[in-house]
């Protein structure tokens, strides 16, 4: 480039590590077009950053910027269509997350073959039961080889069909995280997913479908002995009501995390009891509420030793409410 020289700048006073991890905060583009290229050492710690690529739009300046950065792109978030994208190139690819459409041969690419570093995949919710997605990316996926070390994450907003058509689990996922799921699904993919580590979801209430009715008696009877960690957003009219019936199929649960809204003493002091009793190996609670206020919030603390090393975080938001934080560590 033209404007490269050998003359050191202030910012050379730094050194390399620093300069390495400011770099890191700056988006790529003005990474390439600002600072690429004012001297031979910037330019090669440049070359060192690893990427977070945000594909809003496909400009000339982002396109030509993507395609340099494309080896050191380790996070890729495509947030429109982009039939132009090869996804082939991002060799070192970690997290891709599509809220887009994307064409079979993109799709095609999301594989161990094409990225053989990536960790985690995200899809939004326009995936919401297409058929792409189950033929493509789980049926394709459940018949690899499962010793892989590939995929560990899979965040995608609600259960697909592919588990309601194969019994078969993508062994080499180890966390799973739904944005909504009726109370049934939890069990569905729990008794597939046999191998799955940690599972955060939210729950929702609506009437299931037949498919999901049918195959409910055949998941009832399972004991899931690999999950450890569980965080369960309750958006249900029952409260924690379906929580409780889940737990009892978790005989090796460590961790638990809840999130819910208004909950009376009544309900607290039977989500003590319901832990102790459905899940004894339990190590470490925490759960969050938003609510007007905590009844009798000294009582609460007794409720030993679930909510022992209580704390409570008041903080004012819209609507006049509060939101009140109750955490155990260490039971």
């Amino acid at each position: 480039m033209e404007k490269m020289n050998s003359k050191p700048s202030r910012l050379e006073i730094l050194p390399d590590e620093l300069i390495l991890d400011l770099f890191s905060y700056i988006p790529s583009i003005e990474l390439y077009y600002t600072w690429y290229g004012l001297n031979r050492r910037l330019s090669a710690i440049i070359r060192s950053v690893k990427i977070s690529f945000e594909l809003n739009d496909n400009t000339e300046r982002t396109i030509h910027t993507l395609n340099y950065f494309s080896s050191q792109i380790i996070r890729l978030h495509v947030r429109n269509c982009f039939d132009n994208l090869d996804l082939r190139c991002f060799s070192n690819l970690r997290s891709l997350i599509i809220d887009t459409k994307l064409t079979s041969d993109q799709l095609h690419a999301i594989h161990p073959s094409a990225l053989p570093h990536l960790k985690r995949l995200t899809f939004s919710e326009w995936w919401i039961d297409r058929e792409p997605l189950n033929s493509i990316i789980f049926t394709q996926h459940s018949s690899e080889n499962q010793s892989m070390t590939w995929l560990k994450v899979y965040h995608i907003p609600t259960m697909p069909s592919y588990f309601l058509r194969h019994y078969q689990p993508l062994s080499y996922v180890h966390t799973m995280i739904f944005d909504r799921v009726h109370p049934c699904n939890i069990n569905i993919i729990l008794s597939v997913q046999t191998l799955l580590r940690r599972l955060k979801l939210t729950v929702v209430r609506w009437m299931p479908d037949d498919g999901l009715s049918k195959i409910l008696p055949s998941v009832r009877q399972y004991q899931h002995t690999s999950l450890v960690h569980l965080d369960v957003t309750m958006n249900t009219w029952d409260k924690l009501d379906d929580l409780y019936p889940i737990l009892s199929h978790l005989s090796c649960l460590k961790h638990l995390h809840v999130t819910c809204d208004s909950l009376t003493m009544n309900d607290l002091k039977r989500l003590a009891i319901e832990l102790h009793t459905r899940v004894p190996t339990m190590k470490r609670f925490t759960c969050s509420f938003r609510q007007t206020y905590v009844e009798n919030i000294k009582t609460v603390q007794c409720l030993s030793p679930l909510f022992r090393c209580m704390r409570c975080t008041k903080v004012q938001w819209e609507g006049g409410w509060h939101y009140y934080c109750v955490t155990t560590n260490d039971i």
